[in-house]
């Protein structure tokens, strides 16, 4: 083979190298931007507390913001099919039921009394977070209830 044959297929495989390459950071990028989201609770609470009017968080502290957020994902977990609204009810921020179940099981489990308003406000709360993580997005099909 000549020089000139030799350089152009070296330069032919290089290419060919180069496609390959950006192919697989191309895939390894869109495989990165579906990563699985993990919700942690003292990663809430950490947000929530930093976002949260510091009357409310006066009124409940710290220990009350990871309460609520403890006893929303309890009552999310009970939810049956005939609790839920549609398919697509879990609401991001709260329901008036998950307020009033929050505030019986705080008062009855851990004897003391949060004002609706301020469980609302550590609900909105924890829906920003659950936004920011990427763990919620539009609704999916279907008529929203």
């Amino acid at each position: 083979m000549s020089p000139g044959t030799v350089l152009l297929f070296g330069s032919a495989l290089f290419g060919v190298l180069l496609v390959i390459t950006a192919v697989l950071v191309w895939q390894e990028a869109r495989r990165s931007g579906s990563a699985v989201r993990v919700y942690a609770v003292e990663d809430a609470v950490s947000f929530a507390v930093g976002h949260l009017d510091p009357t409310v968080l006066a009124r409940l502290e710290i220990d009350g913001v990871r309460r609520i957020l403890e006893w929303e994902v309890f009552y999310l977990q009970g939810l049956t099919e005939k609790d839920r609204l549609g398919p697509w009810s879990t609401v991001a921020g709260g329901t008036e039921r998950s307020v009033e179940f929050i505030c019986e099981r705080v008062a009855t489990v851990h004897g003391v009394s949060y004002d609706p308003k301020d469980v609302r406000a550590v609900l909105v709360l924890e829906a920003e977070y659950l936004a920011s993580i990427g763990a919620i997005g539009e609704t999916v099909g279907g008529d929203e209830p």
